[in-house]
């Protein structure tokens, strides 16, 4: 174990107290705990680069500590809310909280079966975007004013957005990614954009109108946006290399190298 590993544990442990405090009935911490576990998350990468650490053990680790805090958390917190707060049935709430453990774990096992990787791009939904969007989505206005737009029983919206951005996880659809990219035109725009949207959200939202859970809609807004739009912003050259990359991958029983 090194420094990065122990700092991968951190996440796990806020993945784990997540499940604790849902199951203890705070499930507002298990929703920060969430976040938490995101920073522990990138700290460990950051660690392992300033100290020189890196090998299989670390990425293996780092892998299953993802699954509990992205996947399993995420399932206790759909779980929670579509129960206690939209009021569905039992067998409904059981069938949207599975998805997203369903959706992660065989991820995980198809990419420990054939590694797929294109610079640039996260292949699938980055599970860290997955679990901000549920707990975005989950705290937003968007899910407390549901149950008045849908007559208090059926939350449509907010179940469909679980299951889409569940299968989103699962597809091969490219999803712009941090590493190995040069922030140029809208992609650097989209950037600054998220970094300065979030305080401006926090602190206007507390400020002006005493609900600093705005934020929460700021950061859902951003992610759909991100999701649907992210993209149509890249060069069709580019999007083409990635789709024979994708081909490639599909078609051989190992590994092609990227081009």
């Amino acid at each position: 174990m090194k420094l990065k590993d122990w700092v991968t544990l951190l996440n796990l442990l806020s993945g784990a107290c997540s499940i604790i405090s849902v199951l203890e009935g705070r499930f507002d911490i298990g929703c920060y705990l969430i976040i938490l576990g995101f920073f522990f998350d990138a700290a460990d990468g950051l660690v392992a680069r300033l100290t020189k650490q890196f090998n299989k053990f670390g990425s293996e680790l780092d892998n299953l500590c993802d699954l509990v805090t992205y996947g399993l958390a995420p399932c206790f917190l759909v779980y929670h809310a579509f129960r206690n707060v939209a009021q569905y049935p039992l067998w409904a709430c059981i069938g949207i909280a599975f998805l997203p453990i369903a959706a992660g774990t065989v991820r995980a096992a198809r990419y420990n079966v054939r590694r797929a990787e294109f610079p640039g791009f996260f292949i699938g939904m980055p599970r860290t975007a997955f679990a901000l969007f549920i707990v975005a989505l989950l705290q937003s206005h968007l899910f407390a004013a549901a149950g008045d737009f849908l007559s208090g029983y059926l939350y449509l919206v907010p179940a469909a957005l679980v299951v889409w951005a569940s299968w989103g996880l699962l597809s091969l659809r490219p999803f712009v990614g941090h590493h190995n990219r040069k922030w140029t035109g809208w992609i650097r725009f989209g950037i600054w954009w998220f970094l300065l949207s979030m305080p401006i959200a926090f602190f206007g939202g507390w400020l002006l109108f005493d609900a600093p859970e705005l934020v929460f809609d700021a950061v859902l807004f951003d992610l759909i946006i991100y999701f649907a739009l992210s993209n149509l912003v890249l060069p069709r050259q580019l999007l083409a290399d990635y789709a024979a990359y994708i081909r490639e991958w599909k078609a051989m029983g190992e590994t092609p190298s990227a081009k």
